[in-house]
């Protein structure tokens, strides 16, 4: 796939870029595929296959309809910016906090991203559970989007302290998810649990590989009453 199909598969999906958008997706998948060779982001197995397996793939949370088109976004475990990066560049009313663990994988999705744009995109070093502690925090926020990044037990308990009441989680995976969800209900019994199916128009692959997005909502919490004292 190159950038002429990639805005094609994109438009037939309900998402129409302009020049300029396909345009930053190229400097992107140039910035990924050359920087990969010296900061291990992405498989090297998958070089050839950005556009399908990692820019699209990441678009493709948008075809859903379960992406909010602005607000206050944080993409936990993003390695070489996804699904962060081509979210804002496909969204751009979003503001991005990209989050890693690994120093050198952050200062260089930090200048990939400032090629891309100066405003509401930015790469932060920091472990996901310690986020609420730090300074640099910029919740809480409205979603928590990630790709494959960890089980989801653990990605709802990271998520959890940092999402506004009314904020969800949606996180790329595939396979069969029945285990992974049991073990995230049994620990996290209120969280409400949804998986979508991803078919994308034109490519078979999301299909093949049965690529999938789970959404992750709570219940809001209904404000407790104030005792008063009669007078």
């Amino acid at each position: 796939m190159d950038a002429v199909e990639f805005w094609s598969i994109c438009s037939v999906n309900g998402l129409v870029l302009s020049r300029e958008q396909v345009a930053e997706f190229e400097r992107y998948a140039g910035d990924l595929a050359y920087w990969n060779e010296k900061v291990n982001m992405i498989s090297r197995r998958d070089i050839e296959n950005i556009w399908v397996r990692h820019l699209l793939h990441s678009v493709s949370l948008g075809f859903t309809g379960l992406l909010p088109k602005s607000g206050k976004v944080l993409d936990i475990g993003t390695g070489g910016g996804l699904p962060g990066i081509p979210l804002k560049i496909a969204y751009p009313k979003l503001d991005i906090t990209l989050l890693d663990s690994i120093a050198k994988k952050v200062q260089t999705v930090g200048m990939m991203a400032s090629h891309i744009t100066k405003h509401g995109l930015r790469a932060v070093r920091n472990r996901a559970e310690e986020l609420p502690n730090d300074p640099k925090n910029r919740g809480p926020y409205d979603l928590v989007v990630s790709r494959a990044t960890a089980p989801l037990v653990d990605l709802i308990k990271w998520s959890r302290p940092v999402l506004k009441p009314d904020g969800k989680i949606l996180t790329l995976k595939g396979g069969d998810l029945t285990e992974e969800i049991r073990q995230a209900q049994t620990k996290h019994r209120d969280a409400q649990i949804a998986v979508v199916e991803l078919s994308v128009r034109g490519v078979e692959w999301f299909t093949e590989e049965e690529k999938k997005v789970v959404e992750v909502t709570f219940p809001r919490q209904e404000p407790q009453p104030q005792n008063s004292t009669p007078g």
